[in-house]
């Protein structure tokens, strides 16, 4: 009786070690989104936008693509889920312009995004004056590190009526 006793429990341990060994063989061969290396997480976000670049941005005539202002400089944040946001001063009084807030979208199986996102204008005194809606295209360069942007605007008055069109190019550099 004893000597069977043993057998079964010497036999259940064995068979529950086998099966806790095979189980996190099983486990560990298998890749997550979130328990990714290091080296592969990176990579991965090396191949989206995901992340905060800072710009540079020209205004151009939409007829000849020569440029009509300097060059300004700014920042966007791409963030998971497709929301981003964006600044890039007007010139001397950063605060007649708000930050931009949009979304973006990855057309599937290339480099390639579009996005929208708006501006606040505001004068001296903080009263709302315009808004911007920004439509761009973005192509991310091979390696990730950098895109090139090709973009629109609608800028109207504070009532929504259409004041003017423009248009811009613009060169992101991956901020690490």
């Amino acid at each position: 009786m004893k000597n069977r006793f043993l057998q079964t429990t010497v036999g259940t341990f064995v068979a529950l070690l086998m099966l806790f060994g095979y189980t996190q063989f099983f486990v560990l061969g298998q890749e997550s989104e979130t328990n990714d290396s290091l080296e592969k997480q990176t990579e991965r976000s090396q191949r989206n936008i995901v992340g905060a670049w800072r710009t540079v941005v020209t205004l151009r005539s939409c007829q000849t693509g020569l440029p009509l202002a300097p060059a300004t400089r700014g920042l966007f944040t791409f963030n998971e889920g497709g929301t981003l946001s964006e600044y890039n001063s007007p010139g001397p009084n950063p605060a007649v312009r708000s930050p931009g807030h949009g979304v973006w979208e990855e057309r599937r199986g290339t480099r390639n995004y579009s996005l929208a996102f708006v501006v606040n204008r505001y004068d001296a005194s903080g009263g709302l004056i315009s808004t911007q809606n920004v439509t761009a295209a973005l192509e991310l360069s091979e390696s990730g590190n950098s895109y090139t942007t090709n973009a629109s605007f609608e800028l109207s008055d504070a009532n929504n009526n259409l004041i003017s069109t423009g248009c811009a190019t613009g060169v992101g550099t991956r901020f690490e």
